[in-house]
């Protein structure tokens, strides 16, 4: 008997999390699910693919109008002539078919259409990066949400031992009062413990269903279930944030987002330029077709033949110079000087971009210092809670502790339970925020920078 609350306690840690007879729902499934459900995913998803269709079609800017047009026209005619007789030769003027076709080709070479391809590829990149953003963000607010539900599984379980132990203290306590053997001093505070473990109780089951309304509104799963238990901690030994930088910045989002709103910029800067200084060539060429076939016949005879075929054929070339946007102040001046502003902007939004994410680097390995100083305090101080509360059963045990000091140094022990548990996921989530930050698997940042046992 002596050994079961601290087994107890350890069945928090190696049972999963939730009640047994419910459904486990992995993490991997519950990013499925968002990923499934999530309005703003499948939109970024359309516009991709809208994007990538654009791209595929560019060839059509450089193919040529081409116009294709054909008539025909038939008439049969008779003389005007008095009333036959047996003996006149009776004719008529015979039937006529008329036909004609005509084709044009025509190409206007422009500015725009210069840049048209780079102008698609690029915003298919833009498309790509956007929704890869979409991806990691709504993952990203997945694991932390699931996280903090196995968290708060680990303290409510923590939370109801504490009620219980509370109440089994209060009740020996107050038994005790009864009988004269202890005063109102010891009941009061007895019953003040246990009034702050359910409170404490309470809280945590009051934040998870705040917690589950938000992964269900997230995810879209509904109905009761357990989640996995939180993943092994892993304390890093990390290079300087610079060095970091200098590895992972370019294949980061908001640095590849940043630099294709630059090259985008860019190129619309040249077509401005283009569309300003460069003439229009529009060629044409059409091809015309005109021929029939005439027949004519009588009561006696018949003959046909093919009337006389024309054909033509004709070309143009025309070069407009744009004149009036070589005037400094036209429309076409201001709107090239525009293009070249919004590249100024664009290069000092991507210096900005990647002084942030240093910014942001800095911040992140130094949270997982702190938190990795915090995790080891709290490791520590559970290792020597267990020990006081190992001590305080022999000694109660021997007689020589109250029920109600033994119970004080269980919640103790609990407490300091719950106190490694809030510093393991606050240093799991810290890892996870500069694996995200650095645009990498939070495994991959484990497996590289993982502190290495020394024998």
């Amino acid at each position: 008997m002596k050994i079961l609350p601290k087994i107890l306690a350890l069945l928090v840690f190696m049972l999963p999390l939730g009640a047994e007879s419910l459904p486990v729902v992995t993490l991997d499934e519950a990013i499925a699910s968002a990923e499934e459900n999530n309005i703003g995913l499948k939109q970024a998803a359309i516009t991709l693919n809208q994007t990538i269709r654009n791209e595929n079609n560019y060839v059509s800017t450089y193919l040529p109008t081409f116009g294709l047009s054909a008539t025909a026209g038939t008439g049969v005619s008779f003389p005007n002539q008095g009333t036959l007789t047996a003996t006149d030769k009776t004719t008529f003027n015979g039937v006529d078919l008329d036909l004609g076709a005509s084709l044009n080709f025509s190409y206007a070479l422009t500015g725009s259409k210069i840049t048209d391809g780079e102008s698609r590829r690029l915003s298919k990149e833009s498309a790509t990066i956007d929704y890869q953003s979409n991806v990691s963000s709504l993952e990203s607010n997945v694991i932390k949400a699931y996280w903090n539900l196995a968290a708060l599984d680990i303290a409510i379980k923590n939370a109801e031992l504490s009620v219980s132990d509370a109440q089994s203290s209060y009740d020996s306590v107050a038994e005790m009062y009864n009988s004269g053997m202890t005063d109102e001093l010891s009941l009061t505070q007895a019953e003040l413990a246990l009034n702050q473990a359910i409170y404490t109780l309470q809280t945590y089951k009051d934040q998870k269903a705040l917690a589950l309304a938000s992964f269900r509104a997230l995810t879209g799963i509904e109905g009761d279930f357990q989640t996995e238990m939180l993943p092994e901690t892993v304390m890093l030994q990390l290079p300087s944030p610079a060095e970091l930088y200098d590895i992972y910045a370019e294949d980061t989002t908001n640095i590849r987002s940043a630099r294709n709103a630059l090259a985008t910029a860019k190129t619309a800067e040249k077509t401005a330029t283009l569309s300003q200084y460069m003439p229009t060539v529009t060629a044409n060429i059409n091809y015309t077709y005109g021929g029939g076939l005439s027949s004519k016949a009588s009561l006696t005879a018949s003959a046909g033949e093919y009337t006389t075929s024309a054909h033509n054929l004709s070309g143009t070339v025309a070069v407009n110079i744009p004149l009036s946007s070589y005037i400094p102040g036209s429309t076409a001046d201001e709107t090239r000087k525009n293009a070249s502003d919004t590249v100024s902007i664009a290069a000092l939004s991507l210096s900005n971009t990647q002084n942030t994410l240093l910014q942001t680097i800095e911040s992140n390995t130094m949270s997982i210092s702190q938190q990795q100083q915090l995790l080891s305090m709290a490791e520590s101080s559970l290792i020597l809670a267990e020990n006081t509360y190992s001590l305080a059963e022999e000694a109660f045990e021997a007689g020589l502790m109250s029920a109600y000091d033994l119970s004080a140094r269980r919640s103790d022990l609990l407490s300091a339970q719950m106190s490694e548990t809030s510093a393991r996921l606050n240093h799991l989530l810290s890892s996870y925020d500069l694996a995200f930050t650095l645009g990498i698997e939070l495994q991959d940042l484990q497996e590289q920078y993982a502190i290495k046992e020394t024998v």
